[in-house]
């Protein structure tokens, strides 16, 4: 439990610089493929969320 705990609240230091890598995916996928402004938002929140939880993995782990 203690290194969900951990993981989380390093993943909540994360969330703010995860979001620019995420709108600039998003950004490149809508260039490819038509997406509604409903799925774009979705997708960066996702990636978003995704990005964090990963970095929060890395620095968990290294």
């Amino acid at each position: 439990m203690k290194e969900i705990v951990i993981t989380l609240v390093f993943m909540m230091a994360l969330l703010a610089f995860a979001v620019f890598p995420a709108v600039k995916l998003v950004e490149f996928i809508s260039k490819k493929r038509e997406l509604t402004h409903k799925m774009q938002n979705f997708l960066t929140l996702l990636f978003t969320v995704s990005i964090a939880f990963c970095g929060a993995l890395f620095l968990k782990f290294v």
